[in-house]
């Protein structure tokens, strides 16, 4: 892993953490313009001849411009024999008034001996519940002609 991808991963991850005190307190404002994610989820990807799966844990940052578009950034890792980061500038459009989202992100794939450039669609349903919202998500990986799923459900906050 190249020293800025650790430095840039590092921070977010950071950043993550240190705000969660403050969203927790913020239930007051739950449509505010920031939205914090925490996923959790199964990717499955062919790797090396045969299919593997994998846990995979993440976190974003997006800011909302209006009821329709927000943009942010987001690191997950996948472990297992997959070992990698993802990380990505995802934009994520709400379909209509109910709680369709869907995601467009150009990102790249990290290992120990690589970085691929990877395109992330996605589609989730976003459930608001009293100062936080849970959102059941599949979004497909394009990398290097492979194709990877990564299926979970993200944990929110707004302030």
């Amino acid at each position: 892993m190249s020293r800025i991808t650790r430095t840039a991963t590092i921070s977010l991850l950071s950043a993550a953490t240190f705000m969660c005190p403050t969203i927790s307190t913020a239930n007051e404002a739950a449509h505010g313009p920031h939205i914090v994610e925490i996923f959790l989820g199964a990717t499955s990807a062919d790797h090396h001849g045969s299919t593997e799966q994998a846990g995979s844990l993440g976190a974003s940052y997006r800011y909302a411009f209006n009821h329709t578009v927000s943009a942010g950034v987001l690191a997950e890792y996948t472990g297992g024999a997959l070992d990698h980061w993802g990380l990505g500038v995802p934009f994520v459009f709400n379909l209509g008034h109910g709680g369709w989202q869907g995601t467009l992100m150009p990102g790249v794939e990290v290992t120990s001996s690589h970085e691929k450039a990877l395109f992330r669609v996605g589609l989730g349903y976003e459930f608001e519940l009293d100062g936080y919202a849970l959102k059941p998500e599949l979004n497909v990986d394009f990398v290097d002609g492979e194709t990877v799923y990564v299926l979970g459900v993200s944990l929110g906050f707004r302030f």
